[in-house]
């Protein structure tokens, strides 16, 4: 309540009326009168509103309009897009390693053979009787560019004997060893009987377990050549080539010039669990990419991580390290603001990360010692994820809710009210870019006297909320979508509910998002939800009976002792067409109410025109007399007055403006006996 404005202290201004004085000298005696304002007031229709959370605006035309806004829901739907972690390891060994074949060959011609024997090229000649151990030779090889001692998991030796004579040769014995600080370490022992001329003989062993250096001699210790019935023509370029091939090359130890060498390349794909939902794209508000990588190699490991289609500022995810010799990797990198397209490699996918890794050693030109153990071991996770956004199908979700929260106050409004439009909006804003069905299963309001439920024939089919839209403003990403659901009394019995003065209200009711279950082009982003509110509007338009206004002044009387009678007026300028009763309550400092004065005039009505609207205000003067209240008013230092209004006529609505105001003033009149008595 606005308080009164207090005028003044009271100073009674005395004005003798009469005086009698006898010539009996008995007692003489002055009535004195005094008069004056101590406070005026102006009230308005605001005054009746108080601390309430009910408020009024002003329209354009100066009428009133009841404003009411209250918070129902505020969903973020943070669970229609949850992604678990997911993780790879891998375990590759240097025995994997390619170690490039090894291959050399050498030989001898004809012309070596028969030197011996004095004989020309070109002539033609038989050998009449076998002749024994015609060669002799050994053919060394360097490997050490490709290892310098290896002891083979696996491994195949082959040797190729071709002759190129015009004569057999038989009893060939071919002796391959490995060659260790000039110590010969055999690999095998080869024996050909026959080699007819221009045959070839090819024999391969299993080199599984043995240890060869990178020192290697092929011995051809005895070759003879059977007796020839018939003649050929020498020919010295004629050739007997031997060839060793050494492949398919496994190592359980060695010690190499370790070569360029992929130890992983690998296109993974790993697949989201999102619940219900498919997703193309989701953008990451955090996630760590962990990583953990122990190396047994006795060279530096080079490795590469990438994820093609996660990116950040157009930048794909890319992570390169080199481990030392034998050493460790244990690194967490954050995945905070990195976009993932989660189509897949082939972009026909969903809900799916395409990976690349790669772990390699490159040469260094020197030797190293592996064993078939050494190898890599790598456990890359994806984890701690939390999306800030998501596109896709979003899958369907279903909210409940049932809230009991306060209501509009129109507590303050006392007695009967009837408004002639009330309109209660239930707004949805939306800012999911996918549709949902809004069921409201039940609204009902509660007060002291009595409940209320909404009834409607809206309610008996679900609302259908519309998607948002993306913005592509980066600071404002969504431009949501409002749906209002207007409740009148056209349609609804919500003005009975507003005019039962309730406190609160409850209602049940249910989201379903995607209701339909065929939108796949949705999207989320997890800081904007779907909120629902309640606006009310109420244009001041009423009936009232026993309306209720209250204001108070602080006073300071200046009180004689003896006052013979008094009264209070009243002159009330009235700016709404209401009439009025007014009562007066005299209070002390602690709101006590020490005295009620009432008066038997009222307030008329303000004039209005032929539209209901005051054209002018009316005068009303109301007295309030009083007796013997001398110690009450010396006690009273507040004075509080009681408006109650009633529309006329009573059952015509009366639309109130902001202009309308009941304006007072407070005037006191006291009457006081003055006397003496005179000593002769």
């Amino acid at each position: 309540m606005k308080t009164l404005i207090q005028v003044s202290s009271l100073f009674l201004i005395f004005l003798i009326s009469s005086c009698d004085i006898r010539e009996d000298y008995q007692l003489p005696s002055w009535d004195v009168e005094a008069s004056a304002p101590i406070a005026t007031s102006s009230v308005s229709f605001d005054d009746l509103l108080g601390d309430t959370t009910l408020s009024i605006d002003t329209l354009g035309d100066k009428s009133l309009v009841f404003v009411y806004q209250k918070d129902l829901v505020d969903y973020n739907f943070d669970e229609i897009v949850e992604l678990n972690s997911i993780s790879i390891s891998k375990s590759e060994t240097i025995g994997d390693v390619d170690i490039d074949d090894v291959s050399f060959s050498d030989g001898t011609n004809f012309g070596e053979i028969v030197s011996q024997f004095n004989i020309d090229e070109g002539t033609p000649f038989s050998f009449e009787n076998e002749i024994n151990d015609v060669l002799n030779k050994t053919i060394t090889h360097d490997a050490s560019d490709d290892f310098q001692e290896i002891k083979f998991a696996n491994g195949t030796l082959k040797l190729t004997l071709s002759n190129g004579f015009d004569v057999d040769l038989s009893n060939i014995i071919i002796d391959i060893y490995s060659v260790d600080n000039g110590q010969n370490l055999p690999l095998n022992t080869f024996y050909i009987a026959n080699l007819n001329a221009g045959s070839t003989y090819s024999e391969e062993i299993d080199l599984s377990g043995k240890l060869m250096t990178g020192n290697i001699e092929v011995s051809i210790s005895n070759v003879d050549i059977p007796a020839q019935t018939n003649a050929f023509i020498v020919n010295y370029s004629d050739e007997l080539l031997a060839q060793v091939d050494i492949m398919e090359i496994q190592l359980d130890e060695a010690i190499v010039i370790m070569p360029n060498q992929e130890l992983i390349n690998e296109d993974t794909s790993f697949v989201f669990d999102a619940g219900g939902a498919l997703l193309d794209r989701v953008r990451m508000s955090s996630g760590d990419i962990k990583m953990d990588i122990s190396s047994s190699l006795n060279t530096v490991l080079k490795f590469e991580y990438k994820i093609p289609k996660a990116t950040l500022n157009g930048e794909p995810f890319s992570v390169y390290r080199e481990i030392p010799a034998g050493g460790t990797l244990n690194e967490t990198i954050s995945l905070a603001n990195y976009e993932f397209d989660l189509t897949g490699q082939d972009g026909n996918q969903s809900n799916t990360v395409f990976v690349e890794s790669y772990a390699r050693i490159d040469s260094t030109g020197e030797y190293v010692s592996l064993s078939l153990d050494n190898g890599v071991e790598s456990t890359i996770s994806i984890e701690n994820i939390l999306p800030s956004a998501a596109w896709g199908y979003l899958g369907q979700d279903t909210v409940k809710e049932s809230r009991e929260t306060s209501f509009l106050d129109l507590s303050a409004l006392k007695g009967d009210i009837d408004f002639e439009f009330v309109e209660v909006k239930m707004v949805t804003e939306n800012n999911l870019g996918v549709a949902a069905d809004l069921h409201v299963l039940k609204i009902e309001s509660s007060s002291a006297e009595s409940s209320i439920q909404l009834e409607s024939p809206l309610l008996a089919s679900p609302f259908i909320i519309e998607p948002a839209v993306e913005s592509m403003d980066p600071q404002n990403p969504v431009t949501a979508v409002k749906t209002e659901i207007i409740f009148d009394e056209s349609n609804s019995n919500i003005d009975k509910i507003v005019e039962s003065k309730p406190n609160s209200i409850a209602f049940d009711f249910e989201m379903v998002v995607n209701g339909d279950n065929s939108q796949n082009d949705g999207f989320i982003y997890l800081d904007y939800g779907v909120s629902s509110e309640l606006q009310i509007e109420i244009p001041v338009s009423m009936k009232a009976s026993n309306m209720v206004m209250k204001d108070t002044v602080d006073v300071s009387l200046s009180v004689p002792s003896v006052i013979l009678d008094g009264s209070f007026t009243i002159v009330v300028n009235n700016g709404f067409p209401f009439d009025a009763e007014i009562k007066m309550e005299l209070m002390n400092n602690a709101d006590r109410v020490l005295q009620t004065l009432e008066s038997e005039n009222f307030v008329r009505a303000s004039e209005v025109n032929i539209e209901g609207v005051t054209v002018a205000t009316t005068e009303s003067i109301l007295n309030f007399p009083f007796d013997d209240l001398s110690l009450i008013l010396d006690r009273t230092k507040k004075i509080g007055v009681e408006i109650t209004l009633n529309t006329q006529p009573a059952d015509q609505f009366v639309k109130l403006y902001s202009d309308y105001s009941i304006d007072m003033t407070v005037i006191a009149n006291f009457e006081k006996l003055i006397s003496q008595t005179i000593v002769e």
